[in-house]
């Protein structure tokens, strides 16, 4: 089984000021290596940052296989958490891809500040979803398929292979957050790259419509791929994202006095 050598570990980045915390999710099969980049620019800015490794993620495709998105939103709410341990007042949750999803789900029962998503599917490219659920009872992995632009996939630490069952629990996670959006009230922001070769950009706008939120922004990157946080438009997704957060603290300062 080949994987690549970038380090998955969970990393925690602590400022002086507890004020605010950042939650980095990562996304299906993914690591923690996918969000480093951004972790390591929020901390610059002066924020507690903590991203959490899922549960069957960075270890093997067999390990993988013995856990659902139950053990994933598991993983989330350790992180969030772990945040609240090291003295973080406020928690805003920022999730890629399947970490959007689980972002949302943790809006669902824990307070959060705001939160961002991060081409989170809510509806994918592959056809073939809506049939995993009978297809993994016949072929327990899917080999991986093509590769990432060089600048991406050299950050990445990749299985070989993914296990359908997992695939299934992903399809089911996609339902349950479609559930829950209606009453989902926080601030958030929506970010979709519009060459998304995994997610269907019209997710988005699909989020942006179904989510209870009443202040609410969208953002469409016109040059990134679905690892938005790794690819050419990196550094203004991480600047709008910085903002995003600056306008939460100050909301939240004035409502207060």
């Amino acid at each position: 089984m080949k994987i690549s050598i970038r380090s998955p570990e969970p990393f925690l980045f602590e400022a002086a000021d507890k004020q605010i915390g950042i939650l980095l999710i990562h996304g299906f099969t993914g690591t923690t290596a996918e969000l480093r980049p951004l972790g390591e620019y929020l901390h610059s800015e002066g924020y507690t940052v903590h991203a959490p490794l899922l549960k069957g993620h960075g270890v093997t495709p067999e390990e993988m296989r013995c856990t659902s998105w139950v053990d994933w939103y598991t993983s989330a709410e350790e992180g969030y958490r772990r945040l609240r341990e090291v003295g973080c007042q406020e928690i805003i949750a920022i999730g890629l891809s399947m970490g959007g999803l689980l972002t949302l789900k943790l809006a669902q029962f824990h307070e959060l500040l705001g939160m961002a998503t991060l081409c989170a599917p809510i509806k994918v490219r592959d056809k073939r979803m809506g049939m995993v659920r009978y297809a993994q009872y016949f072929k327990q992995y899917l080999k991986r398929r093509g590769q990432k632009a060089e600048h991406i996939e050299k950050e990445l630490y990749i299985y070989d292979r993914t296990p359908l069952a997992c695939v299934a629990s992903l399809d089911q996670l996609m339902k349950n957050v479609s559930h829950v959006l209606p009453h989902l009230n926080q601030p958030i922001l929506i970010v979709q790259s519009e060459k998304d070769e995994t997610v269907d950009p019209c997710s988005g706008n699909l989020l942006c419509e179904q989510i209870g939120s009443k202040d609410k922004e969208l953002i469409i990157f016109k040059e990134s791929s679905h690892i938005i946080t790794l690819d050419k438009e990196r550094e203004t997704l991480f600047s709008n994202i910085a903002y995003f957060i600056r306008k939460l603290v100050k909301n939240k300062i004035h409502i207060e006095t």
